[in-house]
């Protein structure tokens, strides 16, 4: 059976582009086709209508068919690959967003590498669109994100919430308060990270919405690394202090007068997942939860 044939057909079913399929695959276009066509070609049938200038493509009615079986076969696949594991082991396919995978969730991956048996990682970073094809393809066994979508086969659990703070670079000789007014705030010496369509709302409120932005950044470790001048200042989860102070030294931090809506955090998992991976997304889950009760800041999501 063509492996990456199979591999390229479901990430195809799941995204409904070639483009994004190719994305999530991280390979060209060219070569999403030419896998496509390879299995086509073994298979005997066509798959997947692709006709030209079609925005989305869908599956035949053999393509339809033959989905359920290609995520057994995935599931077969993966269980063969544990099989060939040496002693008792699990693995699993984690994903999160820059922020969770640097700043909330590497003890609990420390934790899961000294966990007996062992546990095999594969732990990437993606935007929050990408982490929601990944798991509906199966791609990744379970997914931390702070953005919620409705997907057909993905199951969204809220764990934790979390208020913000401002990183600011001081002024010389000044004193830091503990609380500042969002308003009092530059907004031309802004690094401005979309949390969410909630954050967005507030923050448009604050500041004129059609005074366009000068710096948009999509992570907090970018905005770490061009932070030098006085004034200028980032919006943060409370989480990301500790390393935020760190890595930029010289800033400080304000608690908000008027605050923006919590950040929450979702684990994402397949509504049906693969068998070979329930004992290790158990062993995350229980350490997920001791780590979210042992945070001093925020608030674990009943």
């Amino acid at each position: 059976m063509h492996e990456k044939g199979i591999e390229t057909f479901l990430a195809v079913a799941m995204s409904r582009t070639l483009g994004k399929a190719a994305e999530l695959l991280n390979v060209t276009q060219s070569t999403i086709s030419y896998n496509l066509s390879e299995l086509e070609g073994e298979m005997g049938m066509i798959l997947v209508d692709r006709q030209k200038g079609m925005k989305s493509i869908r599956l035949t009615p053999a393509g339809e068919s033959f989905l359920p079986l290609a995520l057994k076969w995935q599931e077969v696949s993966r269980e063969i690959g544990n099989a060939r594991s040496p002693g008792s082991a699990y693995s699993l396919n984690i994903g999160g967003t820059e922020s969770v995978n640097n700043r909330l969730l590497p003890s609990v991956y420390c934790a899961l590498f000294e966990h007996e048996p062992p546990v095999y990682l594969r732990i990437l970073t993606d935007p929050s669109d990408h982490m929601y094809q990944a798991v509906e393809s199966r791609a990744l066994d379970v997914a931390i994100t702070i953005h919620e979508e409705n997907t057909r086969y993905v199951q969204i659990e809220p764990f934790y919430r979390e208020g913000f703070a401002v990183a600011r670079i001081p002024y010389p000789n000044e004193t830091a308060e503990e609380y500042i007014k969002p308003s009092s705030l530059d907004k031309e010496m802004e690094f401005y990270i979309e949390w969410s369509g909630g954050y967005r709302l507030w923050h448009d409120h604050i500041w004129d919405p059609v005074k366009a932005l000068k710096v948009r950044v999509d992570s907090l470790k970018l905005a770490t690394s061009l932070m030098h001048r006085a004034g200028q200042w980032c919006m943060i989860p409370q989480s990301a202090i500790e390393q935020f102070a760190k890595e930029s030294p010289s800033a400080v931090f304000h608690r908000l007068s008027d605050s923006p809506p919590d950040i929450i955090y979702y684990k994402l998992t397949h509504r049906y997942p693969k068998s070979s991976s329930i004992p290790a997304l158990t062993i995350f889950d229980e350490l997920l939860r001791k780590h979210v009760d042992g945070l001093g800041k925020g608030e674990k999501v009943k």
